[in-house]
């Protein structure tokens, strides 16, 4: 049986934290609304240390494509990226600048244990150019807003790593599955 999908609210803090201070109480208060009610509590009033359903995570980032991106998928990544180096305390953006982008890249599957309790499955394959992501066992991945998510915390993070933009390219996807290449 499959093990229930949960998220760090880690990610809520942070998310809640980018709206206040970019886009000001109404821009929070908005995508909360537009999210469903229990759910947009959530936003509201997170807990990092608190293990959520995805499904709330994936009601928040469809609220956030619709209210705040408007359905223009740059607007969504460049939340999504802001979002990821907010939630990136200072120490580990010092490490990440001293660390490959293909040891990072290498480090994911145990990385995202950290912040999600799931069966999902992450391969990587890795070298100093690139790297080869693949997660699979992801019934959220049918989502394109899932996918979005993925590429732009993907680039956000290799960026850190090197300081320049890097290439991602999803090579292919299904329902549960996608696989990325991430080009630094």
């Amino acid at each position: 049986m499959a093990e229930r999908a949960l998220v760090k609210g880690v990610w809520f803090v942070t998310a809640r934290r980018h709206l206040l201070e970019v886009h000001g109480d109404t821009a929070l208060q908005a995508v909360s609304r537009a999210m469903k009610p229990d759910h947009g509590r959530v936003l509201l009033e997170p807990l990092a240390s608190q293990w959520y359903p995805e499904d709330v995570f994936q009601d928040a980032l469809r609220a956030v494509m619709e209210v705040h991106a408007r359905h223009d998928a740059d607007l969504f990544a460049q939340f999504i990226e802001a979002c990821t180096v907010l939630g990136v305390n200072t120490f580990f953006r010092v490490l990440l600048r001293i660390t490959s982008p293909a040891f990072l890249m290498r480090k994911m599957p145990g990385l995202s244990r950290q912040y999600r309790r799931n069966d999902w499955v992450c391969d990587v394959e890795a070298d100093e150019r690139r790297a080869m992501l693949w997660w699979r066992n992801v019934p959220y991945l049918a989502d394109r807003n899932y996918r979005l998510y993925l590429v732009a915390m993907m680039a956000k993070c290799s960026e850190l790593c090197t300081g320049k933009r890097p290439t991602l390219t999803i090579t292919g996807h299904g329902d549960d599955w996608v696989k990325l290449q991430v080009v630094y």
